[in-house]
């Protein structure tokens, strides 16, 4: 598999991502959080990062953290979307940075990966 994150993995949609955020379930582990959302459809894993502007006022800090989320992301999704294609289920994924610091990638990818292994294994338990 390729470790790419295209256009069509991503979620765009303000309807879906507001239903995401009020109907979703939350994984924890600081200083990221995850809702998802499970829905009937074809099988694909569509994702949305976010850091807040409250925390960071320059728009520089949030692209520079949002772009170390889609790297860790992209190279740490394959097992999430193999589960999600052997059980043909359609998940969203609204990742955000609740730090107040620029984490450093090791700590991002270690991160991505527990928390993708968590939603892995609550998928695929339900």
């Amino acid at each position: 598999m390729k470790n790419t994150l295209p256009k069509s993995d991503r979620l765009t949609s303000r309807v879906a991502i507001s239903q995401i955020y009020d109907k979703g379930k939350h994984l924890n582990d600081y200083p990221f959080k995850i809702v998802w959302l499970k829905e009937a459809g074809e099988a694909e894993l569509k994702v949305v990062f976010s850091v807040p502007k409250r925390k960071f006022k320059r728009a520089v800090d949030r692209n520079q953290i949002k772009r170390k989320l889609r790297e860790a992301y992209r190279k740490h999704k394959h097992d999430c979307q193999k589960a999600m294609e052997s059980q043909n289920i359609r998940v969203s994924l609204f990742l955000i940075y609740l730090g107040t610091d620029i984490p450093q990638s090791e700590i991002v990818d270690d991160k991505i990966i527990l928390l993708l292994n968590r939603l892995t294994k609550e998928i695929t338990n339900k």
